[in-house]
């Protein structure tokens, strides 16, 4: 038996005349099979080991969320060291508290790009040393000003860079899984320890002190950013062997005329193609970006999803802001009013487990966007009962509630993104959504804090972001009605 080398060298000793006969004869499989082998290397690429190596990934992704939504979960705490630090009025220094926040979402589509250039480790340390670096600056501090630019600005932009690929890492290891890993890993388990720790190091430390801890822990998510180890793109194929009565035989053995007049054979075509494409696919990710976010933003569904994500967030942030100052403006004090905000962020975190896996259901699936958007719904008619209650028991119920459906729509956008438009889309989809998740935090707590300003309430911000979350919440269940008429009429044509 006969066996070439499907190299330039081998492939030469192919009679031309005869390659010419082949190339006609088997050109149309030829082409086939080249599809084929395309189709299936992509397919590869972008599959979801949905296990393994992933369960690593969303521990990491878990550890992150707990000390990152830790502190940003305590910014009523540490609005009020603030606030008994450089003595401004409410709403300058709610900016400050919360706009690490805004600037952790507003600045996601930049860190979208820069992960699908270099990566989700790079960008998850270097996000954890900015942290780091401004709470360490923060802890000097000597004005609201030179606060803001340290633990608003800085802080911000490093949450972005840590928060960003923490979530979509998770989306592209599970697949069938999908909602119940992202939940897990967006619970946060361990964060409503957080604001007794921080009362505890302000109070044992003082300001100094309880800021130099807080850089301590931040810089820890270095090392849980660094398991977000990266799928692997398939390597192109290499030479081989192929025998003459293999199947493969007419189409390797063919050789092609290239541009200069030489011959070439198909499999070395099909080789330079696939490094061409790996190459052109990074050259070209920056030049494509505006177009993508363009055709990304033309899905109508995914528009008015942004719009509900938008107006959620102006209650959600506002929430953690203030609710530790209206326990006290009902008559808790401090201490108690830490464990109001403790107990939310533990039904949070129950929220985003629990919610994730019922979404998950096989026959629950299905109806999965109009139930996130119920949750909506219930989430905006929560915030506006807020006011209502008057006791540490009946707030403690309120924002139990109120953080299982919080927990339930944050933990679960991601996988909304996909069932929108598809896991290929979630990197750039979920950097646009985290942009308008940030104009509502800018929107929020500023407007409940002038609010309060002005009337002395904390009520009055508490039915404005309710008010908002309900308005999303029926402009989204909308768009999804339209979608589902459209589609049962296409269906019936």
């Amino acid at each position: 038996m006969e066996s070439i080398e499907s190299t330039g060298p081998s492939a030469k000793q192919c009679d031309t005349e005869n390659g010419a006969l082949l190339l006609r004869t088997v050109s149309h499989q030829e082409m086939e099979i080249h599809e084929d082998v395309e189709n299936i290397e992509f397919e590869q690429e972008l599959s979801a080991p949905d296990g393994g190596w992933g369960w690593l990934v969303v521990f990491g992704s878990l550890m992150i969320h707990i000390i990152l939504f830790g502190i940003e979960k305590s910014s009523g705490i540490l609005l009020k060291k603030f606030k008994e630090k450089f003595h401004e009025s409410s709403s300058a220094t709610a900016w400050v508290a919360t706009l690490p926040a805004g600037l952790r979402l507003m600045f996601a589509p930049i860190c979208s790009m820069l992960i699908n250039k270099y990566q989700f480790r790079p960008a998850v340390i270097a996000g954890a040393v900015l942290m780091s670096v401004s709470l360490l600056l923060t802890a000097f501090s000597t004005n609201l000003t030179l606060t803001f630019g340290s633990f608003a600005i800085i802080g911000g932009i490093g949450a972005c860079l840590v928060y960003t690929p923490s979530v979509v890492i998770v989306g592209r290891y599970f697949n069938m899984r999908r909602g119940l890993a992202v939940g897990i890993a967006t619970s946060s388990f361990g964060s409503f320890l957080f604001p007794t720790l921080i009362e505890f190091l302000f109070d044992y430390f003082g300001f100094v002190g309880a800021f130099l801890m807080l850089a301590g822990i931040a810089l820890n998510m270095m090392v849980f950013g660094s398991v977000f180890r990266p799928l692997k793109l398939l390597e192109p194929p290499k030479s081989k062997t192929i025998c003459l009565n293999d199947k493969e035989t007419l189409s390797s053995c063919v050789v092609k005329e290239d541009k200069t007049g030489g011959l070439t054979p198909p499999l070395l075509l099909r080789r330079h193609s696939s490094s061409s494409y790996f190459c052109s696919k990074t050259c070209t990710s920056l030049c494509n970006y505006k177009g993508n976010l363009i055709g990304i933003l033309g899905n109508y569904r995914f528009t008015s999803f942004c719009i509900a994500i938008l107006m959620f967030s102006i209650a959600f942030h506002s929430a953690y802001a203030f609710i530790p100052l209206y326990a006290v403006h009902i008559g808790i004090d401090d201490r108690q009013s830490t464990y109001i905000i403790a107990v939310t962020i533990l039904a949070d975190g129950i929220g985003r487990i629990g919610i994730g896996a019922v979404l998950d259901i096989r026959c629950i699936k299905q109806y999965r966007i109009m139930l996130y958007s119920l949750t909506l719904i219930l989430v905006g008619v929560v915030s506006i009962t807020i006011p209502s209650a008057r006791t540490l028991t009946q707030l403690g119920i309120v924002c139990s509630l109120y953080g299982i459906l919080m927990g339930g729509v944050i933990s679960q956008k991601s996988v909304i993104v996909v069932d929108i438009l598809g896991v290929k889309k979630l990197a750039n989809a979920f950097g646009i959504l985290s942009f308008f998740q940030g104009i509502g935090v800018f929107i929020g707590p500023p407007v409940s804090g002038l609010l309060r300003d002005m009337k002395g309430d904390y009520s009055d911000g508490f039915y404005f972001g309710g008010g908002a979350t309900v308005t999303g919440a029926f402009i989204f269940t909308i768009a999804n009605i339209i979608h589902i008429l459209k589609t049962k009429h296409f269906n019936s044509t």
